[in-house]
């Protein structure tokens, strides 16, 4: 069985992968994904996970710098697996 940190380098290297998990989370089918990819995680232990990847890949702090160059107020932010698609709570 798959790790969700092994999934997840996995997913980062395939769009095939990048794809798969965008159908199945638009479907509510991520915990299938998971199983049919090998990984035994839980809807729940995905969403946790990809919370403490997100806060970890996050500025906790900008710079004045950073701060001089925002746009009208907005920051981009962008989801670890699925570009700016969010995983909802669908299962």
């Amino acid at each position: 069985m798959k790790t969700l940190q092994e999934m997840y380098e996995e997913i980062k290297k395939s769009n095939d992968l990048k794809k798969a998990l965008s159908e199945a989370v638009k479907a509510g089918k991520v915990t299938d994904f998971m199983k049919a990819h090998d990984c035994d995680a839980t809807y729940d232990e995905l969403k946790e996970f990809v919370a403490e990847k997100t806060a970890q890949d996050s500025p906790i702090e900008l710079s004045d710098e950073e701060l001089d160059n925002v746009a009208g107020g907005v920051i981009p932010y962008t989801h670890m697996f699925c570009g700016n698609m969010a995983i909802r709570d669908r299962e």
